[in-house]
């Protein structure tokens, strides 16, 4: 009999929380569902052109070139991508803020605003008119010591590209290691 009093208390406990939920919800609610919107992503090769869309507009883009770039002026590794959009259809629009990395447990890297100085040939934003017309430049970011490039995004109004880096850039100021004799 005593074992039948908590199991009662509890089912009472347990019907009178199921009936103010349902009383907040009110007659006829329903419950949301949760549904997808927007672009799902998708598996990129780096070196490999890409279909890119956005609001009216498409592109083909090529991210290669993973690198690590000597600079002076951050104490952390920069590392930087050539980027290349090409105009498929109506006004394309490409700008770095396109462009996000993250590190292998999904930290986002810093983006380095103004690259100037840093790599050799910024992407800016463009906007691509004739068709054909070929947009080129670099994205760059900052990455703490001892960090890695895990995976890196282009993302438009419909597209999410994500590129895996399997390989890690290698540092051009890094000396190689002297053999022990």
């Amino acid at each position: 009999m005593r074992r039948a009093a908590p199991a009662a208390v509890i089912v009472a406990l347990a019907l009178s929380l199921a009936a103010c939920s349902s009383e907040d919800e009110g007659p006829g609610t329903a419950v949301p569902t949760t549904t997808a919107s927007g672009p799902v992503a998708s598996s990129q090769q780096f070196d490999r052109p890409f279909p890119v869309t956005g609001d009216g507009w498409d592109a083909t883009v090529t991210v290669s070139n993973l690198r690590i770039v000597p600079s002076s002026v951050y104490s952390d590794t920069v590392v930087a991508v050539d980027v290349r959009a090409v105009q498929a259809s109506g006004q394309p629009v490409i700008e770095p803020s396109d462009l996000r990395a993250f590190d292998p447990s999904g930290r986002q890297l810093e983006r380095i605003d103004n690259p100037a100085g840093t790599v050799e040939d910024p992407l800016i934003r463009s906007v691509m008119a004739t068709p054909g017309e070929e947009v080129r430049g670099m994205v760059a970011w900052t990455m703490p010591p001892g960090s890695r490039v895990g995976r890196i995004e282009l993302v438009t109004p419909g597209t999410i590209g994500s590129l895996t880096v399997t390989r890690q850039p290698a540092d051009p100021q890094a000396t190689p290691a002297q053999p022990v004799t």
